[in-house]
């Protein structure tokens, strides 16, 4: 089971929905966005660790009586459901089975577990009704690591009551909201009537996130982070969730308490660095700093330095943490150093316009370019090429994208022409504005703005008959372009003025 996160300006990352996500880079003209193969490791899932609350549940046992399989006297079931006969012992049994379980829970206080297993497994025999018995054996079984029998002892206890808070809690654990998610689902969403605690809320939060059920998972999460504002692992999920959705802001929001909260992995730097992408926060707010020893791309002092400032030593301009740049080195620090972060990279610098820096790690990469990815990577490619005024380059790395996606890029071309065109142009370079011009013509022959902007490129040169021939060939594409009178007009002043001699006169 996956899940696909959309990242800007770049690949869409696929990550295993269990444990997160990130990227596919934008198709031209879309949303930015972001396509990659390769799945990322993450921090071990923090709802896999046991929670926090289990110690008290532990102790919360020596007042066992109350487990003993009676529902709680506020609960009534929703269904008049048949129950078993109670199992009738004797009283001599029920002491004795009374005598083993405080030797199987003191011994299980000791971290004597096998012990606890031996003295427990007796006194469930002794007296079958006890649910307390049954639950208190269970943890012993399950830190033995006996998950199975564990859990068939809990859904024991938990069929014969249903409204059992912990043995359904106790249970639902057990069977993990990764493996049966429906299963944990079933079981706890009854509970909420009951009990409203922050272990049921991040078990039900999984199995929903699991399901890929986003905006039940988030309302869970959501839920689940205001009973425990220290769940830094909650507030990650919570950011994942945004992200996926492409809630860009909020998913900031989430991911940086879960930093400050002490969870930092290089995957999730990643995933903020995405994100801040996406808000087009590419360098932040740039300052200067003064780091001694500092290089280009160092993390120092929580600043990254981006270049030296001239004439100024040990004076670097500086990007904050809550910057694209900043978080896609500290992903590369904390060694996720594959293809798609720094495609990631250089889209940042791309599109904060640093040309060169951009250029620089699309040349490392394009040898390693996946097959699916190739278009979109010498598309924007292209685009570095063309910010450097590399003309040649850009056209040549634009074919490569049609080559790979002709149906999403060869639409391109002639705009690609008519964009050198025009830098031509801006230079009075007339021959090759003229040049490109015809070029983006012969590529789209239907393009009336294409036949007027030649048209008249022509007229201006006063290469009037080419000039003519362009803008009849405009409208007979287009008879009723919003230019029509003036293009009549030089047409019919052209073929109206006398033809100039041919003879020396």
């Amino acid at each position: 089971m996956k899940l696909t996160l959309n990242i800007a300006c770049g690949l869409v990352f696929v990550f295993p929905l269990a444990s997160v996500a990130v990227a596919r880079v934008p198709q031209p003209g879309e949303n930015q966005a972001a396509s990659a193969d390769e799945k990322l490791a993450v921090a071990p899932n923090p709802s896999n660790a046991k929670p926090a609350e289990v110690e008290s549940k532990l102790a919360a046992t020596a007042e066992h009586s109350a487990e003993d399989g009676k529902k709680p006297a506020a609960a009534k079931s929703d269904s008049a459901k048949p129950q078993p006969e109670p199992v009738k012992v004797s009283e001599e049994q029920a002491k004795k089975a009374e005598k083993l379980f405080e030797d199987g829970r003191t011994a299980f206080f000791q971290t004597d577990y096998k012990t606890a297993k031996a003295k427990l497994t007796d006194a469930v025999a002794a007296d079958p009704s006890k649910a307390g018995h049954k639950l208190m054996l269970a943890k012993a079984l399950r830190y033995l690591g006996e998950a199975d029998q564990a859990a068939a002892l809990l859904g024991e206890v938990f069929q014969a009551n249903p409204e059992h808070v912990e043995a359904g809690l106790e249970w639902a654990e057990l069977l993990s909201p990764e493996k049966q998610p429906d299963k944990v689902i079933e079981i706890l969403e009854p509970l909420l009537k009951f009990k409203h605690d922050y272990p049921v809320y991040h078990l039900l939060a999984e199995a929903q996130y699991q399901k890929e059920n986003l905006d039940k998972a988030r309302e869970y999460y959501e839920i689940a982070v205001k009973l425990n504002p220290r769940s830094a692992g909650d507030f990650y999920q919570v950011g994942n969730i945004y992200l996926a959705q492409k809630h860009f802001a909020k998913a900031a929001n989430a991911y940086e308490t879960a930093n400050r909260l002490g969870l930092s992995s290089g995957v999730m730097h990643f995933k903020l660095a995405s994100v801040y992408f996406n808000l087009h926060n590419y360098l932040g707010n740039v300052t200067t700093a003064e780091v001694l020893g500092g290089q280009p791309g160092d993390i120092k002092n929580e600043l990254y330095l981006i270049d030296p400032v001239p004439g100024k030593k040990d004076q670097f301009y500086v990007a904050q943490p809550r910057s694209a740049i900043f978080q896609t080195a500290k992903a590369q620090q904390m060694r996720i150093d594959i293809f798609e972060i720094r495609f990631l990279e250089a889209n940042i610098w791309l599109s904060a316009r640093r040309f060169a820096k951009a250029e620089k790690i699309y040349a490392d990469l394009k040898d390693k370019v996946k097959k699916d990815d190739a278009g979109l990577f010498w598309f924007y490619f292209s685009q570095t090429a063309l910010g450097l005024d590399h003309y040649d380059d850009y056209l040549k790395r634009l074919n490569n994208a049609i080559e790979a996606q002709p149906d999403v890029y060869k639409p391109m071309l002639a705009d690609a022409y008519s964009t050198v065109a025009d830098r031509h142009h801006a230079r009075g370079e007339m021959d090759s504005y003229l040049d490109y011009l015809t070029k983006a013509v012969n590529t789209t022959p239907l393009s009336a703005r294409l036949h007027l902007m030649l048209g008249d490129a022509h007229w201006q040169a006063s290469h009037r008959d080419k000039a003519v021939e362009q803008y009849k060939l405009l409208l007979e594409i287009e008879p009723d372009h919003a230019d029509r009178v003036r293009l009549l007009n030089r047409i019919r002043g052209q073929e109206e003025s006398p033809a100039p001699s041919s003879t020396a006169g």
